[in-house]
């Protein structure tokens, strides 16, 4: 395993430094001929490489070019959770307000009822509690649900 990995870092690393450089010279015959190898003897002029292509951004670089789209990544999956967040808030509100409205229906419609408790115990309540929780569901109601 460390064979492999060590001919392949060095059959990269010979690559690297290797790239084909191409030649302009002119033939027996006059004409102008391009090449990455001249032939023996004939005065050869190494050519330039191209500039970039004008779509390239000047000064950046295929690392500043990956990072920028990590970053862009990075924002979306954010503003995806934040929406997902929202989304569920407004869900979990949605909810509590329909239980609110029918909590305040099934304490004004009286009765002599028995009530479960949020600890699952069950109580009967009087006149003047039923009132005050019809009043806060109905206040609950006013500031959350539209």
């Amino acid at each position: 395993m460390i064979a492999r990995t060590l001919i392949s870092t060095v059959l990269l690393l010979a690559m690297a430094g290797a790239h084909a450089a191409m030649y302009k010279w002119t033939d027996e015959q006059g004409n102008t001929q391009f090449g990455q190898f001249p032939p023996a003897g004939v005065e050869a002029e190494q050519m330039k490489p191209p500039p970039p292509p004008a779509t390239a951004p000047k000064g950046t670089s295929l690392q500043d070019r990956v990072k920028a789209l990590d970053a862009q990544q990075s924002v979306e999956k954010e503003n995806a959770l934040i929406e997902k967040q929202e989304q569920e808030k407004a869900a979990q509100i949605k909810q509590n307000c329909e239980s609110a409205r029918e909590n305040a229906k099934l304490l004004e419609r009286g009765g002599n009822r028995v009530y479960q408790m949020p600890d699952g115990s069950y109580k009967r309540f009087n006149p003047e509690e039923i009132q005050k929780r019809v009043e806060d569901a109905k206040k609950y109601i006013k500031e959350n649900c539209s």
